[in-house]
């Protein structure tokens, strides 16, 4: 595997398009070839983000609102713009159970991205903004796989993501809740960071900017983000290097290097910006919200061990992938790690899979080809980055059952470890091609060679319609782009056509009707204390929403515990309100209160009622 085509400084089939052009042809044509790639690659992303873009249209159809942690989140996204801004991230239960103390995600950047439609749109407006978001990030998956690997690899990692969404809950796709918002652009980082690793410097302030979301919106990317920052610095310092000591050899100017240095310093002034909410919440706040997370890293108790960690390797990347399946549950991957065993033929297939990935790396290093080398570190990397965190999960019942979806991004590093394997065969092919057919013409060549002359003159051969080789290749190429593209298509329609309803798709019209009857009977910019009272499984969620719904009215809603979810702007303590809101399962009619809404509905629990009262302070 060793052998490989030195194509560097050539991406790939998608380049010499543009570039094999004949010297005379006219600046229109450049600009068609050149459009014409552009457009190829929107097509391909847009295909391979057809899940997507299905997830988003049917949540809209069905009225989505933002129930359950996202009512939070989009309460906390309109207060962005707000004199009480968010300097943290989502709530996490892990800081109670571990220290007893309140822990959130390391930063506001989710918030950040939701604030305009937070405040200014509809609430629907959130889903489709979730959703745009992971249209694009798979639409520069998809440039930037054509930019390392040329079609071939473009069309490759466009199937392999419209292929991997079926090992997802339809809803993550356009959902706002942390877990879910960071997962597609986690997979744009490592395709940043890959091309990074491969010289493109200009990359690291978007790599940074991408990074620097994903941590903050939840801690679960911490460790893959870390790999994938590292394999960049040391893929950019060694060609940085090498550069320096070509140049001292053939003794050229410093100036003909690249200078790295100004995209550096624009990366740390991006991490700067991202980075300074939960800075400045760090000085304001003793004990800050980064001194919480280091203290419930350090004093999670007992973990599940090595044993987990090598189930979500293998689950991850031995046969059957979770990427290529569909799983019965979207928490299914809690018991994967957790409980159920490994068969003989996923362990075995797992550590085949590594060690071939192994082989590419090195493969890659002895023939120079850094983009094999980092990219095989990369999936390396990260396999070492999912054990080390299925390991060090906590075992109580709880926090451990939280695998269930802080094993979601083992889809993607299943989809990048098959990919680059299958990448790294498929270049040994093509370079055993090359040799064999140049012997074939050298033997050819040789056999001509023998032919006298006069014999050659005596049998003349007529050309009457000359071979257009360039023509026919453009044909060839034309229709493998065509054929390729439809079936990414097919692909994603297959995948969008088996996609299920939202989680809380039950929850949505019970939730608006019940909001607009409490925006009927209460004014806007009112001083709410918003109480409920026992609520089950199915009318829980419905709170946060009808919450976030009443601040979108210019409400406040208050109530006594809201401080480490919503912060101390919706604590009640002693603040005067001038309404009091009362939501209540159930038809009882509580003292002095006067009922404003009733909603009844099935969900998959049963058959729901869920009342709303109200009565002036």
């Amino acid at each position: 595997m060793a052998a490989f085509p030195e194509d560097d400084a050539h991406p790939g089939l998608g380049s010499r398009l543009r570039v094999r052009l004949p010297r005379r042809v006219g600046l229109r044509a450049r600009l068609t070839s050149s459009a014409a790639v552009r457009a190829l690659e929107a097509a391909t992303g847009l295909a391979a983000a057809v899940p997507v873009l299905d997830s988003t249209v049917s949540a809209v159809r069905a009225g989505w609102v933002p129930a359950g942690d996202d009512g939070i989140i989009a309460t906390r996204s309109w207060d962005v713009l707000s004199a009480h801004t968010p300097l943290v991230g989502q709530y996490s239960e892990a800081g109670q159970v571990i220290t007893g103390q309140t822990m959130h995600s390391p930063g506001p950047m989710l918030y950040w991205l939701l604030a305009l439609p937070a405040r200014f749109g509809r609430p629907a407006d959130l889903a489709i903004t979730m959703g745009a978001i992971n249209t694009v990030a798979i639409v520069a998956c998809v440039i930037l796989a054509r930019r390392r690997g040329g079609l071939i690899l473009m069309f490759a990692v466009a199937a392999g993501i419209a292929l991997m969404a079926q090992s997802l809950a339809a809803e993550t796709m356009h959902d706002i809740w942390n877990p879910a918002a960071g997962l597609f652009p986690f997979l744009l980082l490592i395709f940043l960071c890959w091309s990074a690793a491969c010289g493109e410097h200009r990359l690291l302030p978007p790599a940074v900017l991408v990074g620097s979301f994903v941590v903050q919106t939840h801690l679960m990317y911490l460790a893959p983000t870390a790999v994938l920052f590292a394999v960049a610095s040391a893929g950019l310092t060694g060609r940085a290097l090498a550069g320096r000591r070509r140049e001292e050899a053939r003794g050229e100017a410093a100036r003909s290097r690249p200078r790295i240095w100004p995209w550096a310093l624009a990366a740390v002034a991006v991490a700067a910006v991202c980075w300074a909410p939960p800075a400045i919440d760090q000085l304001e706040h003793d004990p800050g919200n980064l001194t919480m997370i280091a203290r419930t890293a350090e004093h999670r108790g007992t973990t599940l061990g090595a044993g987990a960690g090598r189930r979500a390797v293998a689950r991850s990347v031995g046969v059957r992938p979770w990427w290529l399946y569909v799983p019965a549950s979207e928490w299914e991957r809690k018991v994967d790690v957790r409980d159920a065993p490994l068969s003989r033929l996923q362990s075995d297939s797992a550590i085949a899979i590594l060690l071939a990935l192994a082989a590419v790396g090195v493969g890659g290093a002895l023939a120079r080809r850094w983009d094999l080398a980092s990219a095989a570190a990369i999936g390396l990397g990260l396999s070492a980055a999912i054990a080390l965190e299925a390991a060090s999960n906590p075992s109580g019942r709880l926090l451990s059952g939280t695998l269930g979806y802080t094993m979601w991004w083992g889809s993607e590093l299943g989809l990048w470890v098959w990919l680059i394997v299958a990448w790294g065969l498929w270049l040994s092919a093509v370079a055993a091609g090359r040799r064999l057919v140049r012997q074939s013409r050298l033997t050819r060549q040789s056999r001509l060679t023998r032919q006298s002359r006069l014999t050659r003159r005596s049998h003349p051969v007529r050309q009457s319609h000359p071979v257009q080789p360039g023509r026919a290749r453009a044909v060839a190429v034309g229709t493998g782009c065509a054929a390729a593209l439809a079936g990414v298509a097919v692909v994603g329609a297959a995948v969008a056509s088996n996609a299920g309803p939202d989680s809380h798709a039950y929850d949505y019209r019970p939730i608006r009707s019940l909001a607009a009857s409490l925006e009927a009977a209460i004014p806007p910019g009112r001083t709410i204390a918003f109480h409920f009272g026992p609520l089950d499984a199915a009318t829980q969620p419905m709170e946060p929403a009808i919450r976030y719904l009443l601040v979108r009215h210019g409400d406040r809603p208050l109530a006594d515990g809201s401080f480490p979810r919503l912060g101390d702007w919706y604590v009640q303590g002693h603040r005067r309100v001038q309404w009091v809101v009362y939501l209540a399962d159930g038809t009882r009619a509580p003292r002095h209160m006067r009922l404003v809404g009733r909603v009844r509905f099935v969900s998959p629990w049963g058959r729901e009622t869920l009342s709303a009262w109200v009565r002036r302070a």
